[in-house]
């Protein structure tokens, strides 16, 4: 099935300093049979390395990064 006819799935994935576990949780919705993906990545005022790695990170993948200046907790990231 090409994308064209697939639907559209958005992953949301809030983080705040856990730049480890956010290349894991990348590459596992890229690593998905779906290929009509949108990843938007939710940076909660992180200062681990997070945003070094996002620029990396989207030069390789379709990655639409959000990003809070001040920390304003996970639910309101997903939201």
């Amino acid at each position: 099935m090409s994308t064209e006819n697939q639907p559209l799935v958005s992953a949301i994935i809030p983080t705040h300093n856990r730049s480890d576990l956010l290349k894991r949780a990348i590459e596992s919705v890229v690593e998905q049979t779906w290929e009509n993906i949108e990843i938007v990545v939710v940076d909660d005022a992180s200062d681990d390395g997070t945003s070094e790695l996002l620029e990396q990170l989207s030069k390789k993948h379709r990655i639409t990064v959000i990003r809070n200046e001040i920390a304003k907790g996970a639910a309101a990231s997903r939201n």
